[in-house]
């Protein structure tokens, strides 16, 4: 009965202190006489005070205390100081190098050696200089560079050892030599000094096409192309013949301006006719160098030119002289 009066006398003294604070707008933050909140009835639920919860001040979040931030030191984040960058050094980039040799344009050599020959009437000849001009022409660009190697000049010549005044010697007019080319698709790119070129084997073919069959390829109005051959006594013949012309050049790049390396070449004529009645059909012509291995070195000619050029360009051994106009032979007595 106590207890219910208690409590009855509780309620009605807290409902009196809340419909005092709603009629009191001025001072709607009171909680109690002065100023203190009261205190809840027994059983009631705690209201916390100021100090069971911090409220943080302008912008309401809680601001850690200096040094509780995870703030990563100089060096720790994923902004790499100066040298862990991986920028390579110079040289290891993929970046082809500016040294690459051009192979475009024009070269030409002059080869000189020592080898055999079997002429007509005199058998086989040994210790006989042999010697070739070559222009090359390369065109084009890599995979597919165009070289056309031409010959400008081609003679043998042979000392007699017992009567140096009897000289037999084999040549061409510039008109017959320039017949005698061959070209080639090659893939000269990536060159530097030092490396190989990758050249095939050649065969050069003169007085016929590439199927074996004669023709006027000179256009000097005699049949296949036409040799010049002085012999022994004096006597200047002209001789028309078929000749392949087989050659294996084994080069290397020195510098940007140069070729040097081997040729193994060799020559195989058959003659068709003659001017002159000693000198028979059928009969046939070997030049074979003494070595598989003759030297050779090219050079590069800045400004170009062609065969007839030549001669100004580069200072020439001793060349058969053009020959003379000869009669030709009587047809032969029926």
């Amino acid at each position: 009965m106590f207890r219910t009066k208690y409590a009855a006398l509780a309620l009605a003294t807290l409902t009196a202190s809340l419909l005092g604070c709603a009629n009191d707008p001025e001072d709607s933050s009171s909680t109690g006489t002065g100023g203190q909140m009261p205190a809840p009835a027994r059983g009631d639920t705690t209201i916390p005070t100021a100090s069971d919860k911090p409220i943080s001040a302008a912008g309401t979040m809680p601001t850690p205390a200096a040094g509780t931030m995870p703030t990563p030191v100089a060096g720790t984040t994923a902004t790499p100081t100066a040298g862990t960058m991986a920028t390579p050094t110079a040289g290891t980039m993929a970046t082809p190098t500016t040294g690459g040799i051009d192979p475009t344009g024009v070269w030409w050599t002059e080869v000189t050696t020592i080898g055999s020959e079997v002429l007509p009437i005199l058998d086989k000849l040994t210790g006989a200089n042999i010697r070739f001009v070559m222009r090359v022409e390369v065109s084009g660009a890599a995979p597919n560079h165009k070289v056309t190697f031409e010959f400008c000049q081609l003679q043998t010549e042979w000392i007699d050892p017992m009567d140096p005044n009897n000289i037999t010697t084999i040549g061409f007019r510039p008109d017959t030599v320039a017949a005698f080319s061959e070209s080639k698709t090659v893939d000269l790119g990536g060159l530097s000094t030092g490396s190989k070129i990758p050249l095939p084997s050649l065969t050069f073919r003169g007085g016929m096409d590439e199927s074996g069959k004669e023709l006027d390829e000179d256009h000097d109005g005699n049949p296949a192309v036409t040799a010049w051959v002085r012999t022994l006594a004096g006597i200047e013949i002209e001789v028309y013949e078929t000749i392949t012309i087989s050659a294996t050049l084994d080069l290397t790049v020195p510098d940007e301006n140069t070729l040097s390396g081997t040729v193994d070449f060799g020559a195989d004529a058959l003659i068709v006719s003659s001017n002159n009645p000693i000198i028979f059909a059928e009969t046939p012509v070997t030049i074979t160098p003494d070595s598989k291995a003759v030297p050779l070195t090219a050079k590069r000619l800045p400004g170009g030119g062609d065969c007839k050029t030549l001669p100004s360009t580069i200072k020439f051994t001793t060349v058969p002289p053009p020959p003379p106009a000869l009669i030709p032979p009587p047809d032969p007595s029926p």
